[in-house]
């Protein structure tokens, strides 16, 4: 009996040390090394555990390749920071170098740290020979000065499963049935790889816009309970990477979702959440 008593007391210092390290700051950094990392082409920038895993587009990729080679300066970034999971995930407009040619990328890279290593790295690009129809670094630029960093009074943040079953419902709001959607706010506004899709009809439900898609290998592994901010990651229509970012205001209502995405895989790109 005291010998289990210790083991539990041991791994609550293991777990309390952890959280220690996983402060806001601290992640922020590491995504500030991370983007350096990229940018400089050089992953001593980044501390990574020996067995880390590095997918892009639901493809797995070595140390140092796909957009951690041709990644450049970023542009505008928005990072989503879950302290009790020591994970992030960051939306960004970068420079990118494709094909010998200078152009820009919007992409969102989910981080999983593990003892101050990073363990994951989950990247998904949206790239103009890839998906010009949504493409539009340009559009996701002009909504620079929206505040995603002003953190919620305490009374009015919403728990990690509240925001969860939102952004699950609104996937599951892809249907002609009717079914439980939102809340969501008046107006809402969504843009996809960049480009706003909501500019005639302000509102985020996809109910009533003719899509029966199922997304398949739903993931909410990065949640910022401070800032009311949730990522949830998908199979879009079961076989495109993409992952939805969910903004919600102090009445818990969503009023911007940010969505990006990349090539067409089929079958799980990383295992669900336990």
């Amino acid at each position: 009996m005291k010998r289990l008593a210790w083991t539990f007391a041991l791994m609550a210092i293991g777990v309390s040390a952890q959280a220690q390290n996983c402060t806001r700051e601290s992640l922020k950094g590491v995504i500030d090394n991370y983007f350096k990392a990229a940018e400089t082409h050089n992953m001593s920038a980044m501390q990574t555990a020996t067995n880390v895993r590095i997918t892009e587009n639901g493809k797995d990729m070595k140390p140092g390749e796909g957009f951690l080679m041709s990644g450049g300066k970023v542009q505008m970034r928005r990072d989503v920071i879950d302290t009790e999971r020591c994970a992030t995930v960051t939306e960004a407009v970068t420079e990118e170098t494709v094909e010998g040619k200078l152009t820009q990328a919007v992409m969102a890279v989910r981080l999983k740290v593990v003892s101050g290593k990073v363990s994951e790295i989950e990247t998904i690009v949206t790239r103009e020979k890839e998906q010009a129809r949504f493409y539009n670094p340009k559009a996701m630029l002009d909504t620079k000065d929206q505040d995603w960093t002003t953190p919620l009074p305490p009374a009015k943040r919403k728990s990690r499963d509240y925001m969860n079953d939102v952004a699950n419902k609104y996937f599951s709001a892809f249907t002609n049935e009717k079914v439980q959607d939102g809340p969501y706010a008046t107006p809402c506004h969504r843009w996809e790889g960049g480009l706003q899709t909501t500019l005639r009809n302000p509102t985020c439900t996809p109910q009533g816009l003719g899509l029966v898609l199922n997304h398949t290998e739903r993931r909410f592994p990065v949640t910022d309970l401070e800032l009311g901010i949730t990522a949830g990651f998908i199979n879009f229509g079961g076989s495109m990477p993409d992952v939805h970012i969910f903004k919600f205001n102090a009445d818990g209502q969503v009023y911007w979702i940010n969505a990006v995405f990349g090539g067409r895989v089929q079958g799980p790109v990383w295992p669900a959440d336990k």
